[in-house]
């Protein structure tokens, strides 16, 4: 027999439908009306999907929340106990600290405590107080951790009120681990007798099931089967029909499989109208599955789906929680509690420093409100400050708001410490030594609050480095150095009220470089707030006059800047002072000598201190400050007329082409054989001195040429020997680069001014030469620019004088003192004293003629000998110049620097220092 393809197709659809939905009953009730058994494949049923029952075998421990704790506590008991065997102190305190974090979070840190982990408290303190005093003959990390975890112990103990259980512990050791024997093996009977009863229950209830299907079986096979493909077609009844119960799935199931029954049509597979579709009941939950709990956050958003709520950047509004409930007793151990609580969530995701700084403010309301104690409000206090610098980052600044709310909480601090010197707040005192209530021992309590104002000084240092300088803002945050000076000012008051030196000349550094670099005070105002911007522009903010103010600034002493460096340093030189402060104190004294014009006094300083000899083992900072006080010491020579003393202390800033990197005044992104990374750049940037304090750069260049002019031009004017005898190779250079030029143009820039004045004085022209110098634009920024100039022009005059005897003595036999007089327009003593002095250095062969008043030549042939000498010696000086010219492009490009330069004075060269990176710097006088 065989069967189109057509037919075959269907017969197949059809069995598979069948077989889709007998599986969809339970069980096939009708194979007794059938001709022929079909067995049908029960579908397998994965593991996981089984129930209880299916498992018979498996044995299901269900423990309480208090077993699992108490499970928990003994688990960590016994690792402490493993550890301390072992003589392993540090993972011992691990251990312990982990186990006490569970207790606080689980609030059993009182009487309801595990005996399991009382007994180990105890025993834990015996060893600590064997192995303490043994702690010398531990290794380092050992006898830290035996320290710390005997004040760990102490404080668990203290903070807790824990006394009274370890000596009832003490007392009767055995009954209480009986009783936590006991307490624990409750609750795993009650569960056993529990399941016992569960299973009797769910047997019968199981067994009635069975009866009651087994009559429903009975009464279902007597009907006769209904047809309902009319109401079907018509559409009055849904296609729940076939997910009732078991018995009426089965029978319809049997009859189509049969060929009988009812006829299939499309509304049968058609998909249920929304209108029609029926809500199921949830899942109920398993009596052993426990419902999930909402987070804090979950329950804040439900708190807030009523009215009245709004969303800001799609997250919903929460409310603010209250930080105790209204029946809680708050006392001094409650709101302790609560501030470790707060303080705690410092660093961790979904907490700000704003939200945390809010609710200790919320708290430290609640301590005045109830009046527990102005200690424990300075404590709160000191946590909002410490939270105030969470904010800062590297790279970024405060802003004037912060920064101001920040110096307000600080002030709070020194007003009520200074008003009230029972309360003592120092680094020193330890966690277990606080103590803020109990008025018959002293009120002390840990904090730093000098390091506050530091970090606050460094923060507005910050803002300023990273302030356009150029744009207003830059001028508004000036004005809070006034601010921030009297902050240094109180706090220095507080430290000479403890009597403590190391803070106080902390402070006395900050207030001399807030003023070592200032020519004169401007009286600031010292109580200074912001100004925001609002619709009609910038708004200055009103001052809070409830917050406690404190000014101790004197106008009349601060006036003479001079007399208060003074006083300041002599404070700073004392023994007693540690070394950094000393360096430092020196060098913003010999700036602010400089500064003012006193030039025997900063040199004599400088040599005196030695500070050349070993600058360069001290920090960078100090060393950026080394260099600022060495330039600024070199324009105070170039005022005072020293040219060759200006150019020794300029010359090793400016020879290495790294002249604001040496003094901190810019950043060199990359140089020749030099690669910076990103680090070194953030490093190098918050480094910066602010631009109010800088050196201006032009005024310094202009400084460094006119001083090598004056000292290299009569040196080229002697001719082979200045060949190797180099004074300054930035300025020969630029020198030898300005000659070669084939056409050169006016000169605009002071470089190009100092270069011209050089050709026209090498040639003997000194008004011309003088003309170049007096049309720079450093006049307008020297102080005292008409004596300066004044002085420079003689300079010149005497040294054209000089190069031109270099270069034409050898056309004279004798030159008279007048002409020489009358050339360079200087007295005739002068003429004679210039000329004396050059006889005598050997460096013109001549003698004084006194009765015609005229200078005789002397002419003096090399012989042979004396020829080769000088040119193997011309050759020896070319080769060791190209020799470090291929050394500084290996090693950077620092600039080539001769070893031959003129010693003065009749002094040795020191060694040099500074900022220098691989090299070192050098100073003469």
């Amino acid at each position: 027999l065989q069967f189109s393809a057509p037919s075959c197709a269907a017969a197949k659809e059809r069995e598979t439908m069948s077989r889709f939905f007998r599986a969809a009953g339970d069980s096939s009730s009708g194979s007794e009306d059938s001709d022929e058994e079909e067995t049908v494949q029960q579908p397998r049923v994965q593991k996981f999907m089984r129930e209880d029952s299916e498992s018979e075998d498996e044995v299901r421990v269900v423990k309480s929340k208090e077993q699992k704790f108490r499970d928990d506590v003994a688990e960590h008991v016994r690792q402490i106990r493993n550890k301390r065997n072992n003589n392993d102190w540090a993972k011992t305190e691990e251990e312990f600290s982990a186990t006490v974090q569970m207790l606080k979070t689980a609030r059993r840190l009182d009487s309801t405590m595990p005996k399991s982990f009382v007994k180990c408290l105890v025993e834990l303190t015996e060893a600590v107080e064997v192995a303490y005093p043994q702690r010398k003959t531990l290794n380092k990390l050992a006898a830290s951790a035996v320290h710390k975890l005997r004040q760990n112990i102490r404080k668990l103990v203290k903070d807790n009120k824990l006394e009274p259980v370890i000596e009832d512990f003490k007392a009767n050791p055995q009954e209480e681990e009986e009783e936590e024997q006991e307490e624990a093996a409750a609750p795993a009977e009650d569960k056993k007798k529990e399941k016992k009863k569960g299973g009797k229950k769910k047997d019968e209830s199981d067994s009635e099931s069975e009866t009651e299907s087994s009559d429903d079986d009975g009464k279902e096979k007597k009907k006769k089967p209904v047809k309902k493909a009319d109401k079907d077609a018509d559409g009055g009844e849904s296609d729940d029909s076939w997910f009732q119960d078991q018995s009426d799935s089965s029978s319809s199931s049997d009859e189509d499989e049969r060929g009988g029954g009812r006829a299939w049509t499309a509304a049968d597979f058609l998909k249920k109208k929304p209108e029609e579709k029926k809500q199921r009941a949830p899942k109920q939950p398993k009596h052993h599955q426990q419902q999930p709990k909402q987070t804090d956050q979950q329950e804040d958003e439900e708190a807030d789906d009523g009215e009245g709520a709004f969303t800001v950047a799609g997250r919903p509004a929460r409310k603010e929680k209250p930080l105790f409930s209204m029946d809680q007793d708050i006392t001094e151990k409650t709101v302790l509690d609560k501030m470790h609580d707060i303080v705690s969530m410092r660093g961790k995701k979904g907490s700000t420093p704003a939200e945390i700084i809010k609710s200790l403010q919320k708290l430290r309301k609640i301590v005045e409100e109830k009046k527990l104690g102005l200690a424990l409000s300075v404590k709160v206090l000191l946590s909002v400050v410490a939270t105030n610098f969470d904010e800062a980052s590297v790279g970024s600044f405060w802003n004037a708001v912060t920064w101001h709310n920040c110096h307000d909480n600080i002030m709070e601090l020194f007003v009520t410490v200074i008003n009230h010197p029972e309360i003592k707040v120092s680094p020193s005192v330890a966690d277990e030594e606080e103590n803020l209530s109990d008025a018959s021992k002293p009120l002390q309590m840990c904090g730093n609050l000098i390091s506050f104002v530091e970090r606050l000084d460094d923060e507005y240092i910050r803002a300023l480095q990273h302030v356009d300088p150029h744009s207003p803002e830059y001028i508004e945050r000036l004005k809070d150095e006034g601010v921030i000076y009297n902050m240094i000012c109180v706090a220095a008051k507080y430290a000479a009220q403890i009597k403590d030196n190391e803070e106080l000349c902390r402070m006395q550094l900050r207030r001399v470089e807030h003023v070592y670099f200032k020519r004169e005070y401007l009286p600031i105002p010292r109580r200074h707030r912001p100004k925001v911007e609002a619709d009609g522009g910038p708004v200055e903010l009103a001052i809070d006059e409830t917050r406690p103010y404190m000014n101790v600034v004197d106008d009349a002493e601060e006036a003479d800047i001079s007399a208060l460096m003074d006083r300041l340093c002599k404070h700073l030189y004392r023994p007693n002072s540690p070394d950094r402060i000393r360096t430092r104190a020196i060098l913003c004294h010999i700036y602010n000598h400089a500064l003012f014009d006193r030039w025997f006094t900063a040199r004599d300083l400088m040599l005196m201190s030695h500070l050349q000899e070993n600058i360069m083992h001290s920090d960078v900072l100090t060393q950026i400050l080394y260099n600022r006080t060495m330039v600024q010491l070199g324009l105070c020579a170039f005022r005072a007329g020293k040219i060759q003393d200006a150019h020794n202390a300029l010359h090793d800033i400016w020879v290495g082409s790294r002249v604001k990197e040496l003094l901190a005044q810019g950043v060199i992104m990359n140089q020749k054989g030099q690669d910076k990374t990103a680090e070194e750049l953030t490093q190098e940037r918050r480094r910066q001195v602010p631009f109010h304090m800088h050196i201006n750069m032009d005024m310094l260049e202009c400084v460094y040429y006119i001083c090598s002019m004056l000292l290299e031009i009569p040196n080229l004017a002697k001719g082979a020997e200045s060949r190797y005898r180099i004074i300054s190779k930035p300025f020969r250079r630029q020198l030898e680069y300005y000659c070669s030029k084939a056409f050169c143009a006016p000169a605009e820039s002071p470089r190009d001014h100092v270069l011209a004045a050089a050709l026209a004085m090498k040639t003997g022209d000194w008004k011309t030469a003088q003309t170049h110098i007096e049309g720079l634009r450093l006049w307008v920024l020297m102080p005292n620019a008409d004596k300066v100039k004044r002085s420079v022009c003689v300079k010149i005059q005497e040294e054209s004088m000089r190069t031109y005897l270099f270069t034409y003595s050898g056309f004279y036999d004798s030159i008279s003192l007048s002409t020489l007089s009358d050339m360079f327009g200087l007295e005739e003593a002068a003429v004679h004293s210039i000329v004396s002095k050059m006889i005598i250095n050997e460096e013109l062969q001549a003698s004084h003629d006194q009765p015609t008043r005229t200078i005789v030549i002397h002419r003096a042939d090399h012989t042979p000998l004396q020829g080769l000498a000088l040119a193997f010696a011309e050759k020896t000086g070319q080769f060791v110049e190209n020799n470090e010219r291929l050394l500084d492009t290996v090693n950077g490009g620092y600039g080539y620097r001769d070893r031959q330069n003129v010693q003065t004075s009749g002094r040795p060269r020191n060694s040099r220092g500074g900022f220098q990176g691989n090299r070192r710097n050098r100073v003469r006088f």
